[in-house]
């Protein structure tokens, strides 16, 4: 099934035009953000699974809770979090709205990061570009495999579940060389 068949892929806003005053006060979302989300913030979150989309404008350039967000530069896709909510999503991202009952958006982030299959169809995809990045015309057109709603379930959880669990070995091995590198700066005293 393509990815346009279930998801409707609304991209971010060019802000490069810089014409409206509110673009000074809003905070954009940055790959860093998306990074966060992706290693658990989400699981942390009070997230409710509001899909009432507004029809206005300025409203759809803005992140909540739950959006499951695809960054074109890394070919990414994550769950915004409390910590990232109302941000304003640049041309580098789309909010992928899921427009099928079946598909659990944990369960996307995961088919798009780390699907054997959707990694080979992105990198034929953008074979002969200078700069590998999707388009969202491909991201469209990629095919993905839906199991049952209960199966995809158990998948994004254990795939968020892991990157949290990752996220949080790699700060305990940064917080350990900081105090490691503390005691020896105390010793060289």
């Amino acid at each position: 099934m393509k990815l346009e068949d279930i998801v409707t892929v609304r991209i971010g806003r060019n802000l490069s035009r810089g014409n409206e005053k509110n673009d000074l006060t809003l905070v954009t979302y940055s790959y860093e953000d998306l990074m966060n989300d992706l290693d658990g913030s989400f699981l942390d979150s009070q997230a409710s699974s509001y899909n009432g989309y507004s029809n206005n404008k300025e409203d759809s350039y803005l992140s909540r809770i739950g959006d499951v967000v695809f960054s074109f530069v890394s070919s990414k896709a994550g769950i915004v979090s409390d910590l990232n909510q109302g941000k304003i999503l640049n041309q580098n991202f789309a909010k992928l709205i899921i427009e099928h009952d079946q598909l659990d958006s944990s369960y996307l982030c995961y088919a798009l990061n780390e699907s054997y299959s959707m990694k080979k169809q992105m990198a034929i995809s953008m074979q002969g570009s200078t700069v590998p990045k999707l388009t969202p015309a491909i991201l469209k057109e990629l095919e993905i495999n839906l199991p049952t709603l209960e199966k995809q379930r158990t998948i994004g959880k254990a795939y968020f579940c892991l990157r949290k669990r990752q996220a949080l070995a790699k700060k305990q091995a940064e917080l350990e060389e900081q105090l490691y590198l503390e005691v020896l700066k105390q010793l060289d005293q």
